[in-house]
């Protein structure tokens, strides 16, 4: 056996704790568990990089001798825990996927039902009670709307915005069309509500900020949209810490010119799908996000706004309207919205025929 060999841990292996509180390893892509003891972590540790046995005989504290090295080495390829490499292997999964995202799928796809005693459901509605003004929004009343093949088909991402305010009337109807609560689904207590969008088990976790910087007839400030009573909840001026958030996770994520006059912050309160499903929660929220995200889109669209949604998250939350919240929301990603720009989206080119 040559020791020119060279290995290196598998990158898809993450530590965790057993069921006996002993530490084991997963394989995230092959969903396999491995005992993890210390000598083996130290091991492991050694190849971050490409190394041969005899790399490893010098640089372990229990190796045994390049030979036996060696064959242990072979014995962790054939099980999985390390692979075989090139000497300028580069750590790189071949398909892009981190460990934690494989994870995360592969724990979505054996998940269900809770499978417990539910108890009583987290509310579907978030009051903010240290709201400084409640501004009830018009009806969308009789705003045009076109046929949805329409309005499918001219969807846009737009990052270019007008000059101008937005009428407070067309976020009124913005938001009325695309998030507003329809009503009630039974039983009651299950806290489940029909909206313009789906959600796994209608349980609706996700939440509408809107940061106003340039609305005609509303303040400039963060304020939460209540789909119930179709209400902004002013929870604070526009400020630095304001202009410092939007220029994060939406101007520079979509690489605009300028900020737009509105944002939307996205989150979710997880624990209301926590309440029914069982290892799905984040695969359902992110779900729940695209199709929030879609229907936005189309209802700026048809609206006649310019619409761009945005994938950057917040992982910390910092929004400093939200520190109160910090335990029980999630940022899950966002949008901007404006009046369209003099300069209309880049062309579509056509789709070529087949050769």
């Amino acid at each position: 056996m040559s020791d020119r060999r060279y290995y290196r841990r598998n990158p898809d292996l993450i530590p965790e704790w057993g069921a006996d509180s002993g530490m084991v390893l997963r394989d995230c892509r092959q969903w396999r568990v491995f005992s993890a003891r210390p000598s083996l972590l130290a091991l492991l540790a050694l190849l971050d990089r490409p190394r041969t046995a005899e790399d490893l005989h010098g640089l372990w504290d229990e190796s045994p001798g390049p030979g036996p090295v060696a064959a242990l080495l072979e014995k962790l390829a054939d099980a999985g825990i390390v692979r075989h490499c090139p000497p300028d292997d580069k750590d790189e999964a071949a398909d892009g996927w981190s460990p934690y995202e494989l994870a995360v799928h592969r724990q979505a796809g054996s998940a269900g039902l809770t499978g417990r005693d539910l108890g009583a459901s987290p509310p579907a509605r978030l009051r903010h009670g240290e709201a400084t003004a409640t501004i009830p929004l018009p009806g969308a009343g009789g705003a045009d709307s076109r046929p949805l093949a329409t309005v499918l088909a001219e969807r846009r991402t737009i990052r270019g915005y007008a000059p101008h305010p937005v009428p407070l009337s067309s976020l009124a109807a913005f938001l009325e069309r695309a998030a507003r609560v329809r009503g009630h689904l039974p039983p009651l207590a299950y806290q489940q509500t029909q909206r313009p969008t789906p959600s796994g088990g209608a349980r609706h976790s996700l939440e509408i900020h809107v940061l106003a910087r340039d609305v005609d007839g509303l303040e400039p400030g963060a304020y939460h949209y209540d789909p119930f009573g179709h209400v902004l909840d002013r929870l604070a001026p526009w400020d630095d810490g304001l202009t410092a958030l939007q220029q994060r996770f939406v101007v520079a994520p979509t690489g605009m010119d300028a900020p737009p006059p509105i944002s939307l912050y996205l989150t979710s309160c997880a624990e209301r799908t926590a309440w029914k499903y069982s290892r799905l929660v984040l695969a359902l929220i992110y779900r729940d996000t695209g199709c929030l995200l879609q229907t936005l889109c189309l209802t700026a669209t048809d609206l006649g706004l310019a619409a761009c949604p945005v994938g950057a998250v917040d992982a910390s939350l910092s929004a400093p309207f939200l520190a109160p919240y910090r335990d029980r929301l999630m940022h899950v990603g966002g949008l901007a919205l404006g009046l369209p720009g003099a300069d209309p989206p880049p062309a579509v080119i056509p789709l070529m025929p087949d050769p």
